[in-house]
């Protein structure tokens, strides 16, 4: 039997209504693609996962508001320091190739 796993954020995601949109669309897709003998053996399950109870880099994440504020500043740092790294990453690589550039006999 197939199945079809949607994980939400419990509160965060999707209304009532979509969800049960999503049920029908989804399995509506999956039976275009597999065929109609599919369709009675289609199981769409919707899973929503509590506040507090998921995370992002070892970060619990208690609500919308707090991942639409403190966590985007959360996200901007770690972005400044992969901007950073990656700077320095090919500045390094520019070295590099330089000194086998000078290494190297024309």
């Amino acid at each position: 039997m197939p199945i079809i796993n949607i994980k939400f954020i419990e509160g965060v995601v999707a209304t009532p209504e979509q969800k049960l949109e999503l049920v029908e669309k989804m399995t509506d897709t999956f039976v275009e693609i597999l065929g109609d003998v599919v369709r009675p053996f289609t199981y769409c399950i919707i899973d929503e996962t509590p506040p507090m109870q998921w995370g992002i880099g070892g970060v619990p994440m208690p609500d919308l508001e707090y991942l639409t504020t403190r966590h985007m500043e959360v996200l901007e740092r770690a972005n400044d320091l992969m901007r950073e790294a990656m700077a320095e990453m090919a500045k390094a690589a520019e070295e590099e190739a330089k000194k086998e550039a000078q290494a190297t006999p024309a």
